[in-house]
């Protein structure tokens, strides 16, 4: 028995002793993860195959991308965790400032989306061309949500797994190594592409992309104490004046060029180099499929040097069935709808600024090319004044000049505006064209409102002016009989409208409505020397996302024009596929692409199928109906309906849609294209 006992015990001992042996024993491995973008993804599936070797890993370094596996691998999380995360991130929502939707006030909403691009600048215009166009808002706070508790200055060799990552200080012009700190300050600046993404501001440096100096830094890892190093090596050779072709692939080939010399000294220094084929793809090719193709050929590299990594794992003078220690994460690994922590106060962009250049470019084949330009300009330093200009160039002209003041809160605020514009216009009833004119249209006005994020509430008094001229009828046919008349009009209104939508393109779930009561006057208190009048309308629509792929969206609307006697410049008009299309009056119509009158009530209801296909193309089917008339009683004698099919690509300019359509009004086959964002 006894025998048995120390027999046990001898053994016991011996396997204790290959499970744990002490590093000091050993030779010291890093592993070290070169910068490339996007296609850094394939550093999670060599850290795969490096596991599943039995390599021990006593130091971690990494640039650029390489940096943020080797950081969030350095607190413990697994090379599985991390396919996970990057797989499910809104890379299009990552790598830019846009805000969330849901977080953001209605009104900024509004102005934002118009546009195709938006420039934010400090003090000057001059000012959105410095740094960088992306300020990093959203991958900061990324990283502030996948460090939690590592927030604090900490020093990096003191982590689960030793970690370094490289930047490029501006200032000097050197090489800074980042081996304390907080985690994602660290990341955040060694992954500043510079001209893309602003530079991180800290302690008197100004710091960008370590690519810049240091893709692959061996020569870090040798520093800090490594026997042997494992390299993971994204990048692709230097490439020709035809690959050279979008900003992506230039700025990756100034990075490659600048640290040439010090890239292959460290290639010739790395026990193992695993090279990964990352041909066909960018440092932006972070869709969905690329994501997947980058992170197996990063497993398929790595495998591809399994007999190195076994021998290495020889030398390092380890057992053959050595299992490496494991790091928990710190937290678990969050899901993509739970990342809401504000960005770390120290990951100093720069300010988010208010002031901006907007750029917004449309075209239809009704209207043609259009153009806005807008610039918002906050006042004062408090945020509590702001101005913004409007320019539209195109077939409609127009000008707008806004203020917008916060006497109380942010949320509460009064709006001056003027606005002017000119436009010739096409009129059909049932179909048929019989009327052409030109208008120049004046208006200001003055509302106080208050915002809530999908909510907005206003109460305020227009006063709007119609010069009518270059008015072309039928024969036979009178502008007396369509009362086309320069108009005064001052007009008191009230108006809540709410958004919920969860993307501005194509949504997926959420409703929108808006709701307007309007007394009109043409001189403060009367109409043509009668009471005012009112006018209602209001218009809800919806997104039900039925699966991950199929959208269901019904609308339904109305205008109600209560009063017998009124002028052109209040009729109700139809068609278009959105409300508002070529008048703030207008409802839309599908089976109708240009401005159809109506009766003084109108209302339209609708359904739209949309099945996605792939990942940015969509097919709608929609079918409408509506009713209008001069008088309720005979308002449902002529129903209309109308219908359509629609193909459409969302683009990272706007969503490019053809839809053919047909209705009972026209009896005619349609066809509408157009490109960009309304305005």
């Amino acid at each position: 028995m006894k025998k048995l006992c120390y027999l046990f015990l001898l053994t016991l001992a011996g396997i204790l002793s290959i499970q744990a042996q002490p590093t000091s024993t050993r030779k010291k491995v890093a592993v070290v993860l070169s910068g490339g973008g996007a296609k850094g993804v394939a550093h999670i599936g060599a850290l795969k195959v490096i596991e599943e070797a039995g390599i021990p890993i006593d130091y971690i370094v990494g640039t650029s991308m390489g940096s943020i596996i080797g950081g969030l691998y350095a607190i413990g999380y697994t090379p599985e965790q991390m396919d996970s995360l990057v797989r499910i991130q809104d890379w299009s929502f990552i790598l830019t400032d846009a805000v969330n939707r849901n977080e953001e006030l209605l009104i900024k909403k509004q102005r934002s989306e118009k546009y195709t691009i938006s420039v934010p600048f400090k003090n000057t215009p001059k000012d959105a061309l410095k740094g960088g166009v992306i300020a990093g808002r959203n991958i900061a706070r990324l990283f502030s949500e996948l460090t939690v508790g590592y927030h604090d200055s900490i020093n990096f060799n003191k982590l689960p797994i030793p970690f370094a990552c490289v930047a490029e200080n501006l200032v000097d012009g050197k090489e800074y190594v980042f081996h304390s700190g907080k985690l994602a300050l660290a990341m955040r600046a060694s992954m500043s592409i510079p001209g893309v993404f602003e530079p991180v501001k800290w302690n008197d440096m100004v710091l960008v992309d370590g690519g810049m100096c240091n893709n692959y830094p061996v020569d870090v890892a040798k520093e800090m104490g490594a026997d042997i190093v494992i390299g993971v090596d994204v990048k692709e050779g230097l490439s020709s004046a035809e690959e050279l072709n979008t900003l992506s692939d230039i700025a990756g080939q100034i990075i490659d060029l600048m640290g040439v010399e010090k890239y292959n000294e460290n290639v010739q220094n790395s026990d193992v180099h695993i090279h990964v084929n990352v041909k066909g793809y960018s440092s932006a090719s972070f869709n969905k499929q690329a994501i997947l193709t980058l992170l197996e050929r990063g497993e398929n590299a790595a495998r591809r040097n399994w007999e190195s990594l076994i021998d290495l794992k020889r030398q390092i003078g380890i057992a053959p069935n050595y299992v490496p220690k494991k790091h928990g994460p710190f937290v678990t690994p969050p899901r993509e709808e739970q990342i809401k922590v504000p960005v770390i106060p120290e990951i100093d962009t720069g300010e988010i600024p208010e002031n901006s250049i907007s750029v917004g470019v449309h075209f239809d084949n009704e209207s043609l090319a259009a153009l806005a330009l807008n610039t918002n300009i906050n006042l004062d330093k408090k945020k509590k004044h702001q101005a913004s200009l409007t320019v539209q160039l195109g077939q409609q002209l127009a000008g707008r000049l806004d203020y917008t003041g916060h006497p109380f809160n942010p949320k509460w605020y009064v709006t001056l505006s003027y606005q002017i514009d000119n436009s010739d216009m096409d009129l059909y009833s049932y179909g048929d064209k019989f009327c052409t004119y030109s208008y120049t249209h004046h208006l200001g006005q003055v509302n106080i409102s208050r915002s809530w994020n999908s909510i907005r509430c206003s109460l305020g008094a227009r006063y709007e002016y119609y010069n009518y001229d270059d008015i072309l009828l039928p024969s036979g046919f009178n502008d007396g009989d369509l009362d086309i008349q320069n108009q005064h009009l001052i007009v008191y209104y009230g108006h809540m409208e709410f958004d919920s939508y969860d993307r501005r393109t194509y949504p997926t779930k959420g409703t929108k409505w808006n709701l307007m009561a309007e007394l009109y006057t043409d001189n403060g208190v009367k109409y043509d020397g009668k009471r005012m009048f009112p006018v209602v309308s209001a218009f809800w629509e919806g997104a039900f996302r039925l699966t991950n792929r199929f959208t269901f969206l019904p609308w339904i609307g109305g205008r109600a024009i209560l009063n017998d006697e009124y002028s052109f410049a209040i009729a109700n008009m139809m068609g278009g596929n959105a409300p508002g299309r070529y008048v703030n009056h207008q409802l839309p119509f599908v089976g109708i692409n240009y401005m159809e009158l109506a009766g003084s009530k109108l209302f339209t209801a609708g359904i739209r199928f949309r099945q996605r296909m792939g990942t940015n193309h969509y097919v709608t089917l929609t079918g409408n109906t509506g009713v209008q008339h001069d008088e309720w009683r005979h308002l449902f004698d002529r129903m209309m309906w109308g219908g359509g099919v629609s193909y459409g690509y969302d683009t990272f300019l706007g969503p490019l849609e053809i839809t053919f359509n047909y209705s009972n009004i026209t009896h005619k086959l349609g066809t509408y294209i157009s490109f960009g964002y309304e305005f």
